[in-house]
């Protein structure tokens, strides 16, 4: 509805407030991610979770029945002081309502919010035609292994990479919370974070049904284009589990190659090759995910060619998520 609303917004109209509660549990993935590459969409069908493409970008985020989303809508025009004023108006108002809600170490960290040095929530924006929009939603529930199950799986082992990375990287209301806010708390909060960022009170209005079908009508059109246009991996070769939490597979000479970077280390990595395996988890853990780095830490060990092999496939993987 909010792709359609947005596409709707006239230059003159005020800044809106669309706030929305997800029906079903559901995958949502970016407006620009090829879906069948970083999803099991066969496993999504089992479990019975359906895949639903946003207009805003980023990778495959899960949703929960019930979460709470809010969205801002705004003319273009909002955008003349460039995408980081919309992005710090929309995560402003954001992280006073986690902490109207008794969150406490809350940041903004890029385009996504911390508490406790982990991620709970994501955002994004776009544009379309002459309005733009922020986008979040608030985590009050993250089931783990619900939303492992949906991730592709290169080979076995891969999702066992990937589930405590996901534990220790991201984090929900339930989890920092003694007792988990409803919808409506979150919806409340929300209203006071407006008043106090405005100073003036919202005007609440019920959406009628014509405008409500014109919007998702709208928005179907516009994410119809989307489905249509080309579309890439959300990290190439890999998985984001949160700005600083990487997992990557890729094939070399040495068989399947696997790595888990956090920062600008590479924390854990595996060779399916066991005595490629053994010589990179001496030399390799610790080091910068970089092509000299890692040539000069492997040294002699190994063939040279296989040295520039690895290194330099280590180095495009890294090189991925650092110039999207």
């Amino acid at each position: 509805m909010y792709t359609g609303m947005t596409a709707c917004t006239g230059e003159a109209d005020p800044m809106r407030v669309l706030w929305l509660v997800s029906a079903e549990a559901h995958v949502s993935v970016g407006a620009s991610q090829n879906a069948a590459a970083d999803l099991d969409l066969a496993g999504c069908v089992a479990q019975g979770i359906p895949v639903v493409r946003r207009s805003l970008g980023g990778g495959a985020v899960w949703i929960d029945s019930d979460q709470p989303c809010f969205f801002l809508v705004l003319p273009r025009r909002a955008l003349a002081r460039g995408h980081r004023h919309l992005f710090s108006l929309g995560m402003g108002l954001a992280v006073a309502v986690l902490r109207q809600l008794g969150l406490e170490d809350v940041e903004m960290r890029s385009q996504d919010i911390w508490v406790h040095g982990r991620k709970i929530m994501g955002t994004g924006a776009a544009t379309l035609e002459n309005g733009c929009v922020f986008g979040a939603s608030f985590l009050q529930h993250f089931p783990a292994e619900r939303f492992l199950a949906c991730i592709h799986e290169p080979s076995e082992g891969y999702r066992d990479w990937i589930l405590p990375a996901l534990r220790e990287g991201v984090t929900d209301c339930e989890h920092e919370l003694a007792l988990t806010p409803d919808v409506e708390a979150f919806r409340a909060a929300l209203h006071t974070a407006l008043l106090q960022r405005f100073g003036v009170t919202p005007q609440v209005e019920t959406l009628a049904p014509a405008a409500r079908d014109h919007w998702i009508a709208r928005g179907r059109e516009e994410l119809d284009e989307m489905e249509q246009a080309e579309t890439r991996p959300a990290v190439p070769g890999g998985i984001r589990i949160n700005r600083a939490n990487h997992v990557f597979e890729t094939r070399s000479r040495c068989g399947r190659l696997r790595l888990h970077v956090t920062g600008t280390r590479i924390r854990r990595i595996w060779c399916e090759e066991p005595r490629i395996d053994r010589v990179l988890q001496e030399n390799v853990i610790g080091l910068a995910p970089e092509r000299l780095v890692l040539r000069a830490g492997l040294g002699s060990r190994l063939d040279p060619g296989l040295v520039d092999e690895i290194s330099c496939r280590i180095d495009a993987l890294y090189r991925g998520i650092r110039n999207p």
